[in-house]
């Protein structure tokens, strides 16, 4: 039986600003997604959950699913 830490990273697209955002894995972080969506580090990001919007900082660690919807803006704007 393999152990947890053998298994390889699996791929993850994931949408933020309406944009699709291919991550290499499940568990990353804040910081790392907006590095792979092109979002400067100063933007707030926030994950998408039904009505809400969850801020995420840079150093939070994030387990992403397939397709979820994160917003990125300038300043605390989120109207």
């Amino acid at each position: 039986m393999p152990a947890e830490k053998d298994k390889k990273p699996k791929p993850v697209t994931i949408l933020v600003n309406n944009n699709e955002v291919q991550i290499p894995d499940k568990d990353t972080t804040g910081q790392e997604i907006k590095e792979k969506a092109g979002v400067p580090l100063d933007f707030t990001l926030y994950r998408k959950q039904g009505d809400k919007l969850d801020e995420v900082k840079n150093e939070d660690a994030v387990k992403v699913h397939e397709h979820e919807n994160f917003v990125a803006v300038s300043g605390q704007d989120v109207s």
